[in-house]
This record gives C-alpha cells, sequence and structure tokens, in this order.
C-alpha cells in the first residue's frame, strides 16, 4: 500500500529513508545545543511529557530551512490537499516520561471527508521512534470518525491505539483529524522530532512566518516562500487587488515589496 492511500485508509502513513542519517545526526547535534542555551535563558518550553523547542527553522536556517520543503514530503502534501497549502509550525519535540495523556487532533475541525482535509503534519524521525521512547501514538480509521477526542478524553478510554514506530530519517504523516498523541518515553533514550505542520493556504497559519525579514527572505526559494505564506498575504485594499491568492512568478525578489503588492 503506498503512502496516499495508508493515509485514505488509516488516517497516518510512515515513509523511510526520508532523511540521510548524517542529516538527522546533524539535526540532533543543533537542536541539543538550542535546548541547552534555552535552559540557561530559562526560556526552554518543556513538561514532563514534551519538551518544544518552536520553529527551529527561524533559530538556526543553515540547519532546518531546507526541511520544511523536502521534496518527498511536499509531493506527498500536494497528493492529499490537491491544493497550495502553507506551513503553520515547524517545531522541534522531544519525548519526556509522561506522554500518552493528551490524545488529541491537530485540525480544529473533525473532517470526515478525506478529500477535503484541512491539515497534515509530517513529523521528521530524527532518532529512532520506538514504543519505550515515545513514539507518536495513533488511533488508526480515527480520521472517520467526525469527533474531537479532547471533547471526551477524560470520560472514557480510546481502544485501538498503536505506536507508530519508525526508523531515524522517516517522515510520519498524520492527518489534522487523526487522533494521536505523544507517547510515553519510558527507556529515557533521546527521541527527538520535527513537526512540521502543514494546512491549506487559506487557514490561519499558527505563526505569521511573513514577519522573517528581509535576510531570511533573501534565502528562501520559490516555494519557501509559498510556505511562508507570502502568497496568500491579505490585500490591504480592493483597489491593489482583489484576490488573496497571487501567484509566485508575481513575488517581488525585494521583501518590502512584497507588502505593496
Amino acid at each position: 500500500m503506498d503512502i496516499l492511500e495508508h493515509l485514505k485508509t488509516f488516517g497516518f502513513a510512515i515513509e523511510e529513508n526520508v532523511i540521510t542519517n548524517d542529516e538527522c545526526n546533524k539535526m540532533a547535534k543543533m537542536l541539543n545545543e538550542i535546548e541547552d542555551e534555552k535552559k540557561v535563558k530559562r526560556t526552554l518550553v518543556s513538561t514532563d511529557s514534551q519538551t518544544v523547542l518552536l520553529n527551529v527553522h527561524l533559530e538556526r536556517p543553515s540547519i532546518f530551512l531546507d526541511k520544511i520543503s523536502i521534496p518527498k514530503v511536499m509531493d506527498t502534501l500536494s497528493k492529499v490537499f490537491n491544493d497550495e497549502f502553507i506551513l503553520s509550525n515547524f517545531n522541534a519535540s522531544k519525548s519526556g516520561a509522561k506522554g500518552g495523556n493528551r490524545i488529541h487532533i491537530d485540525s480544529r475541525v473533525p473532517i470526515r471527508d478525506f478529500s477535503s482535509t484541512l491539515q497534515i503534519a509530517a513529523l521528521l524521525c530524527i532518532d529512532d521512534f520506538t514504543e519505550k521512547n515515545g513514539a507518536t501514538i495513533v488511533w488508526p480509521h480515527s480520521h472517520n470518525s467526525g469527533m474531537d477526542p479532547r471533547r471526551f478524553r477524560d470520560k472514557f478510554s480510546s481502544p485501538g491505539k498503536i505506536y507508530a514506530s519508525a526508523s531515524k530519517g522517516s517522515v510520519i504523516y498524520t492527518l489534522g483529524q487523526t487522533w494521536h498523541d505523544v507517547g510515553p518515553n519510558i527507556d529515557g533514550s533521546r527521541r527527538w522530532g520535527i513537526i512540521a505542520y502543514y494546512s491549506r493556504w487559506w487557514i490561519k497559519p499558527t505563526f505569521d512566518f511573513t514577519k522573517c525579514g528581509p535576510e531570511l527572505y533573501s534565502k528562501l526559494s520559490t516555494k519557501q516562500k509559498v510556505l511562508f505564506g507570502f502568497t496568500s498575504i491579505p490585500p490591504t485594499h480592493q483597489q491593489n487587488r482583489a484576490y488573496t491568492l497571487i501567484s509566485e512568478k508575481d513575488l517581488p525578489s525585494n521583501y518590502e515589496d512584497v507588502f505593496k503588492i
């Protein structure tokens, strides 16, 4: 079963050998450094369940920026959305000992129709994901339920969960409407992943990446400018343009001019 069919049937899919071991090692080393820096500054977002480093592609673009537009991932997302899509966030996640208590969906709407999927998470496995070190827990077929498990997670247990174990360098895709959770890290081994979260272009992203500034803008490929939301900035006035979505070819090379279109 290919990736698209697996997503349609089960609500999640695993694609192996997307990122090389060398790239994973470089990213893991940098994530450790960012975590240590934030500990010193007391800005680290961390609980017993999970440590989160927000938008690491902005923190260290030389290491992470190209990972927001991995060709294999872009191809899969294009087939699911069949529409333009943007990046909503790109957060690193390290599992903690108390995971497994936050069953949820990422989408705000529990869409039942696969072709109407609004959002998809592509989890980049920087380390091996195992049942003992906090692999993502998913509920197969839950994307067809039309229900948001956050509304009843405290009322009863939800059977049918599995651990999405995956090797280092793999990508775990979960539809925005698929029930999932970070698993508990039982054996204490490091488990870094990067949650690349994408949505249809007309949905407000978690972060406004169009405020990235001229230096980073100059480093973006055309595809990355689209992912950052530069082709879907709302018009400031109807006399400038009547449509929200503009063509890639209309993007100016100068950052300040983007906001004058």
